[in-house]
């Protein structure tokens, strides 16, 4: 009788074997895909989203990248035109200094005209002041001084001015006839013009 019983129950270990084969079966079914699909769908939401991530950090690059080119830009042409302004300051220095030395050159060279006038040209003192006048001008030279003195030359207004006109047979209108006092330049900067006499016919 307890034998029946015990049977009856669902207890034998064939029973509880099918039972527990058939829930796992369960659990694989389509409940286990809807879960595996989820989980791609999330996935793909997931990539979406680092997608949108990495384009919005790609436009603060190139926000970045374009400030940066900017004040590169801007410091480039800052230190060009600190350079220049210094470049300025030194021609204007120098040409101050060759300004103020124009008169003893002058006068270097009217010693020297004299000299030759009197017939002096072998004494000890012309020599002295001939050599002297010339290291000045190969000093000057050095530096980026050049002398105008453009006789025989057509007459140029941006270097020359004309004092005295004065027709000449034999001698195309415009050439310079004789210069009265030298000019300077500074390599392209002009310091001082030539005052010359001009060829002008009648």
């Amino acid at each position: 009788m307890e034998n029946k019983k015990h049977k009856g129950n669902g207890s034998g270990n064939g029973e509880d074997k099918e039972d527990v084969l058939k829930t796992h079966s369960d659990s694989k079914g389509p409940k286990g895909d809807k879960e595996f699909l989820g989980e791609i769908k999330e996935l793909q939401e997931e990539i979406d989203l680092l997608r949108k991530e990495l384009s919005h950090y790609k436009k603060i690059e190139e926000e970045y990248l374009d400030r940066l080119k900017r004040i590169h830009a801007e410091y480039d042409n800052y230190r060009k035109r600190v350079l220049k302004e210094q470049v300025d300051i030194i021609l204007r220095a120098n040409k101050e200094l060759i300004v103020k030395l124009l008169p003893v050159i002058d006068s270097f060279e009217h010693a020297l005209e004299m000299g030759e006038d009197l017939k002096s040209v072998n004494g000890e003192f012309y020599k002295g002041v001939k050599m002297i006048f010339e290291k000045l001008m190969d000093v000057m030279q050095k530096e980026g001084i050049s002398v105008i003195n453009p006789i025989g030359e057509e007459f140029n207004p941006h270097i020359c001015e004309a004092a005295i006109t004065e027709s000449v047979k034999d001698v195309e209108e415009g050439t310079i006839l004789e210069v009265l006092r030298k000019g300077y330049k500074l390599n392209d900067f002009l310091i001082r013009p030539a005052v010359v006499k001009v060829c002008k016919k009648n």
